[in-house]
C-alpha cells in the first residue's frame, strides 16, 4: 500500500508501508522511480535531516524537493 507523504510543486513521493520503499514521481506523471534497497535507505536519511532543521516550512518543501531531483 502506497502512502502519499510528500506533494510540492514539481515533485512528489509516496512510502510503501510494507517493503520500507519509496515512489519518487514528477507532478506530471511523466517520469517516476522506485527506490528500494540502499537507495531507499539513503533516500530515507536525507528526508530525516531535512525534517529535523529548524527551517520555515517553504525552505523545507524546497529541501526535499532538491533532495527528489537528484534521481531525475
Amino acid at each position: 500500500m502506497l502512502l502519499s507523504i510528500f506533494s510540492g510543486l514539481k515533485y512528489s513521493y509516496c512510502y510503501e508501508v510494507e517493503t520500507g520503499h519509496f515512489l519518487l514521481h514528477d507532478n506530471d506523471f511523466i517520469s517516476h522511480f522506485y527506490l528500494q534497497g540502499d537507495d531507499a535507505r539513503v533516500f530515507r536519511e536525507e528526508i530525516e535531516l531535512i525534517d529535523k532543521l529548524q527551517n520555515p516550512e517553504n525552505i523545507t518543501s524546497f529541501l526535499i524537493e532538491e533532495a527528489i531531483s537528484v534521481y531525475f
